[in-house]
């Protein structure tokens, strides 16, 4: 009887070892993974509303000999917006009637600039005494390059009298940022008497040396000894 209870307890642990082996292992249920979540991309602060417009301010010519150099004074109206590609389209006149008409180069005007641009009218210009003048912009910027401020130039004659002549106006060019080594840059010169009217100005192609700023001379046809010159300049965007 002691033999046949033992034999019983020693089925019943070894059942309960089999039992306890073959139970299912607990399982641990995974956490999803967080969702990221996407950041709007900020929107460009919209500008304000702007002029986009280029101004006359003035116009005049200066006459020497068969040459003639129209100039119109031009500002950029707009506040946030570049000007390219500008072109001021001139008509010169005499006695009613007109002579002929030319196009200056094209220049880039920034935000609020002023800058007097010129022409260069040999032969069919001669003698003229009154201008008109238009302006065509190619496009309109809100990402422009160097802009040169206006700035007061020193101008000696050759001949040096009262009526028509010519002679250099030399100041110096400063941009706003650097310019390269190598780069065109147009430089323009006006002069006028004390009444502000314009007496003539010019022109003159420069290549920018490495440095903040050059030396202008720049050669110019006018009406009458200046009683003030200023020099500006232009270069591709």
């Amino acid at each position: 009887m002691a033999r046949l209870r033992s034999a019983l307890l020693l089925l019943a642990g070894v059942t309960l070892v089999l039992t306890t082996a073959c139970s299912p292992a607990a399982t641990t249920t995974p956490r999803p993974s967080p969702t990221a979540t996407a950041r709007p991309t900020p929107s460009p602060t919209p500008l304000p509303p702007d002029t986009l417009f280029v101004g006359v301010l003035g116009i005049g010519i200066g006459t020497y000999a068969l040459a003639a150099i129209p100039v119109a004074l031009l500002k950029n109206e707009a506040k946030f917006h570049g000007a390219a590609s500008v072109i001021v389209h001139f008509v010169t006149h005499r006695a009613g009637r007109t002579l002929g008409s030319l196009e200056s180069v094209a220049v880039d005007l920034g935000p609020g600039e002023t800058l007097a641009v010129t022409g260069d009218c040999t032969d069919a210009c001669n003698g003229a005494t009154s201008l008109g003048a238009t302006v065509a912009v190619g496009s309109w910027t809100t990402t422009f390059g160097p802009i040169f401020a206006t700035t007061s130039a020193t101008y000696s004659c050759h001949p040096c009298h009262t009526a028509h002549g010519y002679g250099e106006v030399k100041g110096t060019l400063t941009p706003s940022s650097p310019v390269a080594a190598g780069v065109a840059v147009v430089g323009f010169a006006m002069c006028a008497n004390k009444a502000g009217v314009i007496l003539g100005g010019g022109s003159e192609q420069f290549v920018w040396q490495a440095g903040s700023s050059l030396s202008a001379d720049i050669p110019v046809v006018l009406n009458a000894a200046p009683s003030s010159c200023a020099i500006g300049a232009s270069t591709g965007w």
